[in-house]
């Protein structure tokens, strides 16, 4: 049976045709997409495709054979409504939820929000509970940008590489669980979750365990760096040019590999950042080898940032500075610089309970981006695309 075809704005026949043979709502575009014609062109669907963590998308490439004229990711095959679902929840409850919306990016998601509920209720909390938040999220950053890795070594035949990779991925999966208690820190943020093993002894044990994952990925760096068919694989593929960068609005490493030095941790730094060293990671050239290079920067700068932290944990239980100013009484915005860039919640709250929540993500910013990049590109080249620019669905059918 052929699928209809979406277009940018779905006709309501075919949206009604979709609803009626396979039920839920119709695939829908996540970026802007032109009409291109020719002689020979033809639209090929590549997917819709499962990718677990990151869900499952579609993705119609417009070519005449081997070159990509035009690409358009479709999401809302899994359309979860889960930030919908908030309304009338208690803060705690909806955060359980909200974590779960991309598992690989839990600590960003679920500390944006509570920054967005916090500023919503005038509520300040201890610091040390801000230093956790930034703890784990450096550790998920560690682990999301060694995983990309893994998966552009994966694309490259780079067979050895990558069962290193992500056996060096696996570790500091286990550090979560050792410091935080679950390896996805889900709950890890919240009251009444997993026994964190963050006291004295345990912040001198994480110390010494992350010296090791440390050391090796700088030894395993140097392998990638020592493949020439690994480095001319990536670099020049899937191009974007600061302007273009600039103008989508794209966030996080894409856009650091641009030339643009935007990271939310100097721009709009909250403790614990504004008063730790953040080494800011930026390249010039815009293409999969630079985002890649971005990347591993910021392994290096984050696996520095934990040791600042670790070193200077505070020892009091003071409470943090008033969070930042609502939009207006009873709702608030916060904002984190997540694994994949810039993320944003804005969070209304009445009498302790969700009211509504809406959140602006790294792949819904980052997707009209991908989708340029990839014009003019050879189909081979998808794989090393996709992966760099680290994009889940599950950051967009939410």
């Amino acid at each position: 049976m052929l699928l209809p075809e979406p277009s940018e704005v779905l006709p309501e026949e075919l949206a009604g045709l979709w609803r009626g043979q396979f039920g839920g709502p119709a695939p829908r575009p996540l970026a802007p997409r032109e009409t291109v014609e020719g002689y020979g062109t033809f639209t090929f669907p590549y997917g819709p495709i499962s990718m677990g963590v990151p869900e499952s998308g579609r993705f119609d490439v417009v070519t005449y054979g081997e070159r990509i004229l035009e690409l358009a990711p479709l999401g809302g095959y899994k359309q979860r409504s889960v930030l919908a679902a908030l309304a009338g929840t208690p803060v705690e409850d909806a955060a359980l939820r909200i974590e779960r919306i991309a598992g690989n990016f839990s600590a960003a998601h679920v500390a944006a929000f509570l920054a967005a509920a916090e500023s919503a209720r005038g509520l300040r909390v201890p610091v040390v509970e801000l230093w956790t938040r930034a703890l784990a999220q450096e550790l998920q950053r560690i682990y999301n940008h060694i995983h990309v890795l893994a998966r552009i070594a994966e694309a490259a035949s780079q067979n050895v590489g990558q069962a290193q990779t992500h056996a060096l991925a696996e570790e500091i999966l286990r550090l979560q669980a050792r410091a935080f208690g679950h390896r996805w820190l889900f709950g890890a943020l919240l009251p009444g979750g997993p026994a964190r093993n963050l006291d004295r002894a345990g912040r001198h044990a994480l110390s010494e365990a992350v010296r090791t994952p440390a050391r090796e990925f700088d030894d395993l760096w140097e392998l990638y760096l020592d493949s020439r068919v690994f480095v001319d694989r990536i670099q020049g593929t899937c191009p974007v040019p600061r302007e273009v960068a600039v103008r989508w609005g794209a966030v996080g490493p894409t856009l650091r590999a641009c030339g643009v030095p935007w990271d939310d941790r100097l721009r709009v730094p909250e403790a614990p950042y504004n008063d730790l060293f953040v080494a800011l990671a930026r390249e010039h050239d815009g293409d999969a080898l630079a985002r890649l290079l971005v990347r591993v920067q910021e392994v290096r700068a984050s696996f520095l940032l934990i040791e600042q932290m670790l070193d200077r944990w505070p020892a009091d239980v003071s409470l943090s500075e008033a969070p930042s100013p609502p939009v207006r009484p009873g709702r608030g915005v916060g904002r984190v610089e997540g694994p994949s860039g810039d993320l944003v919640y804005d969070v209304s709250v009445a009498h302790d309970r969700i009211v509504s929540v809406a959140a602006r993500t790294p792949s819904q910013a980052n997707w009209p981006v991908f989708a340029f990049g990839m014009r003019g590109a050879v189909f081979t080249d998808f794989h090393f695309a996709f992966e760099s620019f680290g994009l889940v669905f599950a950051e967009t059918d939410r």
